[in-house]
């Protein structure tokens, strides 16, 4: 006489398996996520850094183009005196 196996045996085995798969899935679902929740906060931090760098640099550029343009009226004033030295002379 031949023997079947019993069938709630078999589904509860099955069963036990498949509840590993679905807490081993999950549990690396949630360190993926962990993992990125972790990457976004530094990504916002670096951000924030970053922002305050080109506010910085913002500041240095505007002050130079201010710099700039004084230099640039000193020269055309001196010129314009030397100029009108020479025309004086001749």
């Amino acid at each position: 006489m031949t023997t079947t196996p019993d069938p709630f045996e078999v589904g509860a085995s099955e069963r036990r398996h498949d509840e590993g798969k679905k807490g081993a899935t999950h549990g690396k679902s949630r360190d993926m996520v962990t993992s990125l929740e972790a990457r976004v906060s530094q990504l916002e931090s670096n951000l924030g850094t970053l922002g305050e760098r080109v506010n910085d640099q913002d500041g240095r550029c505007n002050s130079l183009e201010t710099e700039d343009a004084e230099i640039h009226s000193g020269i055309k004033d001196t010129l314009g005196g030397l100029e009108a030295d020479l025309r004086h002379e001749i």
